[in-house]
């Protein structure tokens, strides 16, 4: 698959955004996303990591001023961009990759801890809770602490606290720590184990959580 020069162009031009996409793509969970969006968050956080440099370079050339010297540090993302004989400066792509980094990083942690959707739940604007699903909401909550899960099929209650669960419901996967195994009909004791990896069938399971923290 050949190249075209432009698309070379943007590609070393929007490197900073893409690499700042992968970052995020392997910080946060998420559901799978067609390439066209990945370039569209590519090219959002490139913009973000040129316009942080701008600020930067701004404030540089504003304490240089300061100093009654002539600042010579300037942004040439615009001309790269668009003018086509205009040259891409690489220590400028280099250091926009490092803000993109930087950006990336607060991004993750801005999704991951769903600040935006709490922010709007404080002020009533949605009651959206920001995980994929109810599973990743439910065991994602700090207020979660034992459980008792029931398997209707083979007539057997864990009860233990959960360690480990998997990011979406389609995994149903759980690791439990301390866990005591009954016969469900019966309550009858079986055994006690320190940890239980399960993974289930959620139609033939209930989950129920005796204690709800803060609540």
């Amino acid at each position: 698959m050949q190249f075209s020069e432009l698309t070379v162009r943007l590609l070393l031009i929007f490197f900073p955004g893409i690499i700042s996409s992968l970052i995020i793509d392997n910080l946060t969970i998420h559901r799978g996303r067609e390439f066209k969006v990945f370039l569209l968050h590519s090219f959002m956080l490139g913009l973000s990591s040129y316009f942080m440099l701008f600020i930067v370079v701004a404030i540089n050339n504003w304490i240089v001023s300061l100093r009654d010297l002539t600042p010579t540090w300037r942004v040439n993302f615009l001309d790269s961009l668009i003018k086509e004989d205009a040259s891409i400066n690489i220590t400028e792509v280099l250091i926009a990759t490092v803000i993109s980094i930087f950006l990336s990083i607060l991004f993750s942690a801005f999704i991951n801890h769903k600040l935006l959707h709490r922010l709007a739940k404080m002020a009533k604007v949605t009651k959206k809770f920001g995980q994929l699903d109810v599973w990743s909401y439910t065991f994602d909550s700090p207020d979660i602490g034992w459980v008792i899960i029931r398997d209707l099929e083979k007539d057997l209650m864990y009860q233990g606290w959960v360690e480990a669960f998997s990011d979406t419901h389609e995994g149903n996967e759980l690791l439990l720590r301390d866990v005591n195994v009954y016969t469900n009909s019966t309550a009858q004791e079986l055994y006690f184990m320190e940890g239980v990896y399960i993974s289930c069938n959620l139609n033939n399971i209930i989950i129920e959580f005796p204690v709800i923290a803060n609540r």
